[in-house]
């Protein structure tokens, strides 16, 4: 599950977004496709997050004392990370973005960076990127922790 998690998000970030944004004929189009596969990888998020927090928790006693504790400690606070970070993204900062888009009074493509909503969008945006990278960063930590933590057993 956390594979799946985690490569969703490196295919959207590295694949998707950008071809998005080269590929159609205006950014307004690609931030329509971004925004929908978002909601989509971040609802992922709000399943997978939880399922593997849980997963975590009810490990076996044998594999929690070849683990160590401090690693499934690691393991677990960035699992939630990882699920705050979609939950952050899905509720707060793409409804924020989508609203700032459509109050805007032209097609992004033609708002000057210098208007005020264009600038708080891009703002938001930045926190978006941000977000999805600490994500992906925690992802691979995790993901690293568990092999690791399988090869030892």
């Amino acid at each position: 599950m956390l594979s799946l998690w985690l490569g969703g998000m490196i295919f959207f970030a590295f694949s998707v977004a950008p071809s998005a944004f080269a590929v159609l004929p205006t950014r307004h189009l690609a931030g329509l496709v971004v925004t929908s596969t978002l909601s989509k990888l971040e609802l992922i998020g709000l399943f997978a997050g939880p399922l593997l927090i849980v997963a975590a928790l009810a490990g076996t006693r044998g594999a929690r004392a070849r683990e160590g504790r401090v690693s499934r400690i690691v393991r677990i606070a960035l699992l939630a990370i990882m699920t705050s970070a979609a939950g952050l993204s899905r509720y707060a900062i793409t409804p924020t973005m989508v609203s700032l888009r459509n109050s805007m009074s032209d097609l992004i493509d033609n708002v000057p960076a210098s208007d005020p909503l264009r600038m708080e969008f891009d703002r938001l945006h930045q926190y978006s990127v941000g977000l999805m990278s600490l994500a992906m960063f925690a992802g691979l930590v995790v993901l690293f922790l568990t092999v690791r933590s399988l090869k030892r057993s």
